[in-house]
C-alpha cells in the first residue's frame, strides 16, 4: 500500500496485498497519487516499454450497468458523495456504463495518451509508446461511447463525464 493515500501499489513487479474492494489487474509496476492533472492519477514507478499490457480486463475487473433503472438501483446503496465519485471515474463502452473495481479508475486523460486499446485486444490498456518511471498513464477519454441516459445522470449530479471532459480537452 502506498501509505500516503492509502491504495494499493505494485513494487518491483510485485502486486502488494489489496484491500477487498480492488482486483489486481494493473500489469505494470504503478503508483496512486495526485496528479497535476486532476485528483489522483496513475504513474509510472519504472521505465515501461511500448506494446506492454498495463491493464486487464476481466469479468471481475468492471461492474457493467445496461440501463438507467440498473445503475439508479445501484445508486440506492450509495451517498452522494459515492455516486459523484462513481460518475467523475465510470466510462461508456459498447452500449454499457463501465465502473472500474481497482486502480485503472484514476486513468486521467489527455489528448495525446501513452496508453491505450490493440486492435488484438480493445478491452484492455497497452503502453502506446516507452513510458518512462515517474510518467503519469495517460488515455484518451474521448474514444469511450455516449450513452445519452447516462450523460442525463451526470448532469443531473452536476457531474462532467469521462466522454465530456475528453470532447473538452481534445
Amino acid at each position: 500500500f502506498n501509505k500516503s493515500s492509502m491504495t494499493p501499489s505494485f513494487e518491483a513487479g510485485r502486486a502488494s496485498p489489496l484491500p477487498p474492494y480492488s482486483t489486481p489487474r494493473m500489469q505494470a509496476p504503478y503508483e496512486v497519487r495526485d496528479s497535476p492533472i486532476a485528483g489522483k492519477g496513475l504513474f509510472a514507478t519504472a521505465p515501461i516499454a511500448k506494446g506492454t499490457l498495463l491493464w486487464k480486463y476481466s469479468d471481475d475487473s468492471v461492474r457493467t450497468f445496461a440501463s438507467s433503472d440498473e445503475l439508479r438501483a445501484h445508486f440506492a446503496q450509495l451517498s452522494r458523495e459515492a455516486i459523484v465519485d462513481f460518475l467523475e471515474h465510470a466510462y461508456c463502452w459498447e452500449g454499457k456504463v463501465c465502473e472500474i473495481l481497482d486502480d485503472g479508475k484514476y486513468w486521467n486523460h489527455s489528448k495525446t495518451p501513452n496508453t491505450g486499446l490493440l486492435p488484438e485486444d480493445e478491452d484492455s490498456s497497452f503502453a502506446l509508446r516507452d513510458i518512462a518511471a515517474g510518467e503519469e498513464l495517460l488515455d484518451n477519454y474521448a474514444a469511450h461511447d455516449m450513452i445519452d441516459w447516462y450523460e442525463a445522470i451526470c448532469k443531473e449530479y452536476g457531474v462532467t463525464s469521462v466522454l465530456s471532459i475528453g470532447q473538452m480537452y481534445d
